[in-house]
């Protein structure tokens, strides 16, 4: 467990507010100002000030919260594995991006189970911003995503390389074309997943590379479930971006059609990642050689 003042100022980067830290930690604010006061010249530091009346952390401010989060996860690690050790089974806290969640990780997990059928697991489902948060804070041990990242920040380890494609219903105007342009795509209904989704991104800055945002749509739907945006572009009532193996099954299918848009080739990578010097960092590679296997 860290120093108890090291959690009050955690928790008043997130709230930049001295009086809800003061609620969530059930302390007074009084204490709060003490407990600030008091790593400010132990560490001799600035770490807030106010700007336009609200609370900012300053530069030190982020640089020693980027360090006391790295404290937390090891702490918290550290308590999961000593838990661990006096037991007869491991247990894997871990989070996966829809897509990885949903299409590439569940014959690992069935196969995983298989083998330690008494292990533990817990998988966190979300997007990439959600998974780095709880990575950083220590909620999770290790994550598997698609989107964008500071790489400097992670160890990070290939797990493949996937395509990305916009997929439409066969019944489309446009399915049966080839070389797309792009003005005949904006005339379409774009849905897309919630922001912070790594295959928004992606297809973002695609756009951006080529002088287009997501505005020069017709159109656009935002829903946060990849199962939903296939049904809904299966009916013919828009077109989405997704990565080639969410789609695979509807496109063998003939329920959804592969547009054959003029220059777009997008590949990412799905990376394995987990904070650097981690002292688990054995426990982490054992796993993604599983996935690797």
């Amino acid at each position: 467990m860290i120093d108890f003042r090291l959690i009050t100022f955690i928790d008043l980067c997130e709230t930049k507010n001295y009086t809800k830290t003061a609620k969530n930690l059930s302390i007074t604010q009084p204490a709060v100002s003490q407990h600030i006061r008091y790593l400010e010249e132990k560490y001799n530091l600035k770490l807030f000030d106010y700007i336009s009346k609200k609370l900012s952390l300053t530069q030190e401010g982020i640089d020693f919260l980027n360090n006391v989060q790295k404290l937390q996860t090891m702490s918290i690690n550290i308590e999961h594995h000593l838990k661990d050790s006096n037991s007869r089974y491991k247990s894997l806290v871990f989070g996966a991006t829809r897509t990885i969640g949903e299409y590439y990780i569940p014959p690992y997990i069935k196969k995983y189970i298989s083998l330690y059928p008494k292990n533990n697991i817990s998988m966190i489902v979300n997007n990439t911003k959600f998974l780095l948060e709880n990575l950083n804070k220590g909620n999770i041990e290790f994550a598997i995503i698609e989107g964008h990242f500071n790489k400097a920040e992670y160890e990070t380890h290939l797990i493949s390389k996937e395509r990305l494609v916009v997929v439409a219903s066969p019944q489309n105007k446009l399915a049966s074309k080839n070389n797309i342009s792009f003005d005949e795509l904006f005339s379409e209904t774009l849905i897309v997943r919630e922001k912070g989704s790594g295959s928004r991104e992606i297809f973002e800055m695609f756009l951006y590379e080529n002088n287009f945002t997501y505005k020069n749509f017709e159109h656009v739907i935002e829903i946060g479930n990849i199962g939903i945006i296939k049904d809904i572009v299966k009916s013919n009532l828009g077109i989405s971006i997704m990565y080639e193996m969410a789609a695979q099954t509807e496109i063998t299918n003939n329920e959804l059609a592969v547009l054959d848009i003029n220059n777009m080739s997008i590949f990412h990578e799905y990376n394995f990642i987990f904070l650097n010097d981690s002292i688990f960092k054995s426990n982490y590679i054992d796993f993604y050689n599983f996935l690797r296997d």
